[in-house]
């Protein structure tokens, strides 16, 4: 009995596929835009389980009047109880949901709203690729939070090092009394590593710190 259950409703299943390459290809699309949260455990987790977990709830009470009721009363007493840290966090989750939800009442919607989200993450990404390599600065400037997750290095010089003011990296750059101070932050911490032995070899540089995320 419980087979035949389950081989008639297996068209069900089918839908989790999608959704999880939906899942993976989102994780990927934030990670390259600098959103660090969604690298954890907690944040990759969340994403690929929460549109199945919202599918399969969907599934269950469609059609079922009195379950729904149940169901809106059970999760009327849920509270989450960490703290949402941006309203981009908080889009991305409701995106998730919404997948789900897409994903029960029909494949294609499925499909619209998994390319059209992902198709904007990655205009953001080819929009702010260009702008530092053009322009030569970013586009979105990082919140509190987000320079927080990234490494920085201080040079303290005597004299101007052209090098580092057409760094992309170049955060802050100030100077007073024949000081020149220039500070680098970035996620690449390999990179601000070597930098940082390169210009101790630089003339006139008396100063070199770099700090770890």
């Amino acid at each position: 009995m419980s087979l035949e259950v389950l081989l008639s409703n297996l068209y069900l299943t089918y839908n989790i596929i999608p959704l999880i390459f939906f899942s993976l290809l989102t994780r990927y699309l934030i990670s390259i835009n600098n959103q660090n949260w969604i690298r954890t455990f907690s944040g990759s987790a969340t994403l690929i389980l929460l549109p199945i977990v919202t599918y399969s709830i969907t599934s269950v009470i469609s059609g079922n009047i009195a379950l729904s009721l149940g169901m809106i009363g059970a999760l009327s007493i849920v509270r989450f109880r960490n703290p949402v840290r941006s309203s981009f966090e908080l889009v991305i989750f409701f995106l998730m949901i919404s997948l789900g939800i897409c994903a029960a009442a029909g494949i294609k919607w499925l499909f619209i709203l998994g390319f059209t989200s992902n198709a904007i993450l990655f205009g953001i990404f080819v929009t702010n690729f260009l702008s530092k390599k053009h322009l030569n600065r970013d586009i979105f400037l990082k919140s509190f939070s987000e320079g927080n997750s990234l490494s920085t290095l201080e040079v303290t010089s005597s004299v101007e090092i052209d090098d580092l003011l057409k760094n992309e990296f170049l955060s802050a750059y100030m100077t007073s009394s024949g000081k020149h101070i220039y500070r680098l932050a970035s996620d690449q911490n390999f990179y601000l590593i070597n930098l940082s032995k390169d210009i101790k070899s630089f003339e006139g540089v008396e100063e070199v710190k770099f700090l770890s995320s």
